[in-house]
């Protein structure tokens, strides 16, 4: 790594991990504070220059500020230390082992500039997401022997963009996340570093600070009693074949539309499958995409969002709608129940591990559990993210019909048989 160079490099194993992965495209480094990260990436920077000598490369900071303060002392003490003659001048880094520089950027404003062959991202999770994707759209000289984009940062929580394009629904198959703990650099950090940080945290915010795993960062859990107990992999694929009878809890929605698939036995439900719309949805796109996967009106009863019987689509309610495409077994309450009933209901039910679900199968279902949160001061459902909460919703108005909280069952309205 390095032309003549005998690196003093001595990693950690996550670091180790992240140096020696040069196969994926995307290789990202979630660490705790003071777990090497941003070391671990500036020694990868200089990896994938050597590897792709003369091919131009990217590096992509928060800010100028953050750059200033922390990366660019850090990048010339390890080359100052190593006796290696650079240049760094409007934002260019020049090594001596490759004709081609490494461009600076910041996460803050619009990428503009020449095309990459490889590139490295300090502090992604603090970089806006399209900032990310501009970067991506960088990286595409096709002379790169290695043309990896790697990333370190320290996880912001299951709300946040990366955890659902890294973690939860990765968008390639070519991503790869490792992960690091401070303990592990525990030896090159002062002694009360670690004790300090123990002191400041709680166990939540320490999975993330001391562990680097993503967490429910806000705490106010509103589906605080979901664990990976309520998970179950050996959960069944809907039986297609057999046309088996099975439940939707559906959510109105004109941005992220979303519906729960169910299987229930009269005690207990198991999640099997999601339908999730996330751009310009309407209940016509919905209803045909459960038929599309064999959710058809003789097989299906749907749980809807009770204000499905007043929102109008095309001069007609939603409820209208999805009786005009067959599906007559419907159920739902004239109001949708309080958010406290709803909160401890659903809570309940998942403490007696009477619902469980395949994680894989419904994991906006899963984010929903673990991340909608509760304001504490009117106890409803925390909605300023305009990708949580839907799922969730559905959930609530099946259950409090299926499992009505002390039995309360006032207001249902039934419709069945008709087309």
């Amino acid at each position: 790594m390095g032309k003549h160079v005998s690196w003093r490099y001595k990693k950690v194993p996550h670091q180790q991990q992240f140096h020696e992965d040069i196969k994926s495209k995307y290789l990202h480094l979630s660490g705790g504070f003071g777990s090497g990260k941003s070391y671990g990436l500036i020694m990868k920077a200089f990896q994938l220059s050597y590897i792709n000598r003369d091919v131009p490369g990217g590096m992509m900071c928060p800010t100028y500020g953050e750059f200033k303060r922390d990366v660019l002392p850090l990048t010339e003490e390890i080359l100052d230390t190593h006796r290696i003659k650079y240049d760094f001048v409007n934002m260019k880094f020049r090594f001596p082992w490759s004709k081609a520089p490494m461009y600076v950027v910041t996460g803050n404003k619009k990428i503009r500039g020449p095309n990459w062959g490889w590139g490295v991202i300090n502090e992604l999770t603090l970089i806006p997401y399209i900032r990310y994707r501009e970067f991506i759209g960088r990286v595409r000289l096709k002379r790169a022997v290695c043309p990896q984009i790697a990333s370190c940062g320290t996880p912001e929580g299951y709300g946040s963009d990366y955890y659902e394009h890294l973690i939860e629904k990765p968008f390639s198959d070519k991503i790869k996340v490792v992960y690091g703990s401070t303990r592990a650099n525990a030896h090159n950090l002062s002694e009360d570093y670690i004790p300090s940080l123990t002191s400041a945290f709680d166990k939540v915010m320490l999975d993330a600070y001391l562990e680097g795993l993503f967490v429910n960062m806000l705490g106010n859990r509103f589906y605080y009693n979901y664990t990976e107990k309520n998970e179950d992999r050996t959960i069944l694929p809907f039986d297609r074949e057999n046309l088996e009878p099975v439940l939707v809890s559906l959510d109105f929605n004109v941005e992220h539309m979303t519906a729960g698939v169910w299987r229930y036995d009269g005690f207990r439900l198991q999640g099997i499958d999601e339908i999730v719309i996330p751009n310009n949805a309407d209940t016509d796109k919905m209803c045909q995409a459960m038929k599309e996967r064999g959710y058809f009106p003789d097989n299906t009863t749907i749980y809807p969002d009770t204000s499905g019987k007043n929102r109008r689509t095309s001069g007609k309610t939603d409820i209208e709608i999805i009786r005009g495409h067959g599906y007559s077994n419907i159920e739902y309450k004239s109001q949708a129940p309080q958010f406290r009933v709803r909160q401890l209901n659903g809570n309940n039910l998942l403490e007696k591990k009477r619902i469980k679900i395949h994680p894989d199968r419904m994991p906006t279902h899963k984010r929903d559990f673990l991340a909608v949160t509760q304001d504490p001061g009117t106890l409803q459902k925390v909605k300023d993210n305009p990708k949580l909460t839907h799922a969730s919703d559905g959930f609530d108005y099946m259950t409090d019909l299926l499992f009505p909280f002390s039995g309360r069952r006032s207001g249902v309205i039934v419709q069945r048989g008709y087309r």
